[in-house]
């Protein structure tokens, strides 16, 4: 499919749900040794959590189809999400579930606080970038980019982690500036989580 079948367009609460689908796609074989249910509240959890600020939320859609998402905040978390998180979780009543749910929650709190404690005023937080389809992420993380720039950012971040195709990030311009190995995620090796920071030019 070439590029100009590809559109950059605004993401809404009404997109929720197609990024669900392509978060759950996506992270298919991390999350294989989980229930299919806890992996797919998972999921949803993420993208309604790191969907932060609206107004820096796009999306790549090809004939109507969502390929792929971007979204950055300076906000800090989202209420709203957590709140649903706590309604989804009811549903399970297996101590080891509810250990995986709590894993979830924390480390992503924590892994946003990681990247908090480098930014200053005028940088902003990556935090979720997602690309379905060969070339989309070149096209989505330019625009995001120009965006950020036209609102006066001066510093993108983000945090990736092992499971994630980490290595995109120095590859396009990123500067790793701290990574932390969780061992209580270990059941063969750490669990490392990165932080990566580019300049908005």
């Amino acid at each position: 499919m070439n590029d100009s079948n590809l559109q950059i367009l605004p993401f809404t609460q009404d997109d929720i749900p197609a990024a669900v689908e392509l978060t759950v796609d996506a992270w298919s074989e991390a999350l294989q040794d989980w229930d299919q249910d806890i992996a797919r509240v998972v999921c949803e959890y993420s993208v309604r959590y790191e969907y932060q600020n609206p107004s820096l939320a796009l999306k790549i859609v090809a004939d109507g189809e969502m390929k792929g998402f971007i979204f950055a905040s300076n906000d800090g978390g989202n209420p709203a999400a957590d709140e649903w998180y706590s309604v989804a979780r009811k549903n399970f009543t297996d101590k080891e579930q509810n250990e995986i749910l709590d894993m979830v929650l924390s480390s992503s709190h924590g892994n946003e606080d990681m990247v908090a404690c480098k930014m200053g005023q005028s940088d902003v937080m990556l935090t979720f970038f997602l690309s379905a389809q060969k070339g989309c992420g070149s096209l989505l993380l330019p625009a995001m980019s120009n965006l950020l720039k036209s609102r006066g950012y001066e510093n993108m971040l983000l945090w990736t982690d092992i499971t994630c195709n980490h290595t995109y990030y120095p590859r396009h311009g990123f500067e790793l500036v701290d990574e932390k190995a969780f061992s209580k995620y270990d059941n063969e090796e750490p669990f490392v989580v990165y932080v990566y920071k580019k300049r908005i030019e």
